[in-house]
């Protein structure tokens, strides 16, 4: 397009790249997708019939996201194509906060992830090269810091901490069978005293 600028043209190029990387990557997948469904289907035509849907799906998808952004960089001042381009991004930090999530795992024991996630408050500038208008747009993004992974050990069962502790407390089975201390031998009965039975001669 011999009307574009310099500028203009750089940025037309810029976003056609993206549209095509997109379109691509999108389309091979797409491809994949459909010759995986097509599985019952003979080789030729279940890779024919993939391939045509992988062309048709990439290219929908660089049509889509090359007007798409063709018509965000579009001047609503002077209407010049391609002219809109950002010139400066400010990110202002809001809050920052401490963040935990807990997976358990098939052994019993717990993955443990803390970050800390920061919110910034951000102030996009826009400007026209062809009638240098300026314009702003404002948004909040979200970033993690200091990411962390620890392996909580699975807790101890309860009932071998209580057979542990009672071991401790109460004589086992051994114990209890050992004979204690023996007792003193009762004292004999006095003797009687014969002298006073009157029976005796």
């Amino acid at each position: 397009m011999s009307e574009l600028s310099e500028n203009q043209q750089e940025l037309r190029q810029s976003i056609q790249k993206s549209a095509i990387t997109w379109g691509v990557v999108l389309g091979v997948i797409a491809a994949l997708i459909a010759y995986w469904i097509m599985g019952s289907q003979e080789g030729m035509v279940r890779l024919g019939g993939s391939a045509v849907l992988g062309l048709g799906a990439g290219f929908a998808i660089y049509r889509w996201i090359f007007g798409s952004r063709a018509k965000s960089a579009k001047c609503a001042k002077c209407g010049a194509a391609f002219s809109i381009s950002r010139s400066n991004r400010e990110e202002t930090l809001v809050s920052t906060e401490e963040k935990e999530e807990r997976e358990a795992q098939d052994d019993g024991s717990t993955k443990v992830n803390r970050w800390k996630e920061e919110k910034f408050d951000v102030l996009d500038t826009y400007e026209c090269s062809s009638c240098s208008d300026v314009t702003t747009k404002t948004s909040q993004t979200t970033r993690r810091k200091d990411e962390e992974s620890i392996v909580e050990p699975a807790p101890v069962a309860k009932a071998a901490v209580t057979g542990a502790s009672g071991a401790k407390g109460r004589p086992g089975r051994a114990a209890r069978g050992k004979p204690g201390p023996k007792r003193a031998p009762a004292p004999p009965d006095k003797p009687k005293n014969t002298d006073a039975d009157p029976t005796r001669q």
